[in-house]
C-alpha cells in the first residue's frame, strides 16, 4: 500500500474542492458582494466619460437616427447609476471568490513543487528529501483543484451576468455606442468592436437562460433573443465587410436596444421589421473551442510534471500516470470532439489509476531504485 498515500495526496484536494465548492460558494454569497450594494449611488453616478458617455452625449448623437432615444436623460442616469454599482460588484465578487482562491492554492502547489525540487529550501531537508514523492503528488492535486474551481466556477458567472443584464443592459449598450462613434473616427479598430459586440449577444444568450425564473417564459423570451443576437450579427458583418459606412445602422440597432431595455420591453427588443425572417439558434456561451490551446496547455502541464520530477530523481514510472492525466485532462474539461470524446478520455485516465494501483512498486522511487550492495564481510 505504499502507493495509497501518493495518490491521496493527488486526488484528495480536487475532491475537496469539487465537493465543497457550491457549500463555500453558498457561504461568501451570504453578503452577496455581486449586487453591489456596498457602492454609493454618489461615487456611481461620477463615472468618467473615458468609461462611460453622459446621457447628453447618448440623446444628442442618436437623435438622427430612425430609432432615437426617447427616454428621459434622468432615467437613463438612474439606469446607468444601478448598472454601474452591479458590474462593479459581480467583478469585485469575481475578483475575491472565483480568482483569489485558485490563486492561493497554486501558491501552495508552487511551494510544494520547489520543495520536490529543492529538498534543501525547507527546513528540515532530510524530512523533505524522505517526502520528495508526496510532495510532487500533493502540489499536482492543489493545481488540479485550483483549476477544478475556475472551472466550476464558470457556470456561476454567466448565472450571475445573465441575472443582472436587466440592470447593466444599459451600461453596455452605452459603451457599445461610445465604441460605434470611436470606430467611426478611426480611433478603435473594428474587431474590437466586433468583439465587444459578441460579448454583449453571449450575455443575452445567459439572460435567456438564466434571467428568468419559469421555464414557460424562458422558452417565449429564447426565439426572441436569438432572432436579435443574429440580428446584431449580420449587421456587424455588414461593418467588417463595408467598413465604418455601415456604422449608422448599427448604431440604430444598439440605440433601440438601449431604449427598450430602460422599457424593460425583453419581448419586444426590436420590431420585426429590424429581425432576421428565419428562426436562429440561440447563442449562449462561445462554442468554438480553442482546441489548440487546450493541446498546449495539457502539453505544458505534462512537460512541466516530467522536468519536476527529473530533476527531483523521481522514477520515470511513478511519474507517467500524472504527467498523462495533466496531458488529457483539459481536453475532458474544455476540449471539443475533434480532439476525442469525453467519454473516452475518462476511461483513459480510469485505466492510467488502474494500472498504477495494480502496479504498487512502480510509484514509490524506493521500487525503481537498485538494491544497495550488501557491505563485504570483515
Amino acid at each position: 500500500m505504499q502507493w495509497f498515500e501518493p495518490t491521496v495526496f493527488a486526488f484528495f484536494p480536487p475532491f475537496v474542492a469539487g465537493v465543497l465548492y457550491r457549500p463555500v460558494m453558498e457561504v461568501l454569497d451570504i453578503l452577496d458582494v455581486w449586487k453591489g450594494w456596498w457602492i454609493p449611488a454618489r461615487i456611481a453616478k461620477r463615472v468618467p466619460r473615458a468609461f462611460l458617455p453622459s446621457t447628453t452625449d447618448v440623446v444628442e448623437h442618436c437623435r438622427p437616427l430612425r430609432a432615437p432615444v426617447c427616454s428621459a436623460p434622468a432615467k437613463l442616469q438612474e439606469h446607468w447609476c444601478r448598472g454601474v454599482r452591479r458590474s462593479v460588484g459581480i467583478e469585485t465578487w469575481f475578483a475575491l471568490f472565483i480568482l483569489f482562491p485558485p490563486a492561493l492554492i497554486g501558491a501552495l502547489a508552487f511551494g510544494g513543487i520547489v520543495l520536490t525540487v529543492h529538498p534543501s529550501a525547507s527546513e528540515n531537508p532530510e524530512f523533505a528529501r524522505e517526502n520528495t514523492l508526496q510532495f510532487f503528488s500533493l502540489s499536482a492535486g492543489l493545481a488540479s483543484a485550483a483549476v477544478l474551481w475556475v472551472y466550476r466556477s464558470r457556470n456561476l458567472y454567466r448565472r450571475r451576468i445573465g441575472e443582472s443584464l436587466p440592470l447593466t443592459s444599459a451600461v453596455a449598450l452605452a459603451r457599445l455606442l461610445r465604441s460605434c462613434w470611436k470606430a467611426a473616427e478611426d480611433s478603435l479598430p473594428l474587431l474590437e468592436l466586433d468583439r465587444q459586440v459578441t460579448r454583449y449577444s453571449n450575455r443575452l444568450g445567459w439572460f435567456a437562460e438564466y434571467g428568468v425564473d419559469r421555464e414557460r417564459r424562458r422558452a417565449a423570451l429564447r426565439p426572441h433573443l436569438a432572432r436579435v443576437q443574429q440580428a446584431l450579427e449580420t449587421e456587424m458583418s455588414n461593418v467588417l465587410r463595408d467598413g465604418p459606412g455601415s456604422l449608422p445602422r448599427l448604431e440604430q440597432l444598439l440605440a433601440t436596444l438601449l431604449d427598450r431595455s430602460v422599457q424593460g420591453r425583453w419581448m419586444g427588443m426590436l420590431d420585426e421589421a429590424d429581425l432576421p425572417q428565419e428562426a436562429a439558434d440561440l447563442v449562449t456561451a462561445r462554442e468554438d473551442r480553442q482546441d489548440r490551446w487546450v493541446v498546449l496547455a495539457g502539453s505544458t502541464a505534462a512537460a512541466v510534471i516530467v522536468a519536476t520530477a527529473v530533476a527531483a530523481g523521481l522514477p520515470t514510472s511513478a511519474v507517467a500516470p500524472a504527467a498523462l492525466t495533466a496531458l488529457i485532462g483539459p481536453a475532458v474539461m474544455w476540449g471539443s470532439e475533434k480532439l476525442g470524446s469525453q467519454h473516452g478520455h475518462l476511461q483513459t485516465m480510469t485505466s492510467i489509476l488502474g494500472a498504477t494501483a495494480a502496479d504498487p512498486a512502480a510509484t514509490t522511487p524506493s521500487a525503481s531504485a537498485p538494491a544497495p550492495a550488501p557491505a563485504p564481510a570483515p
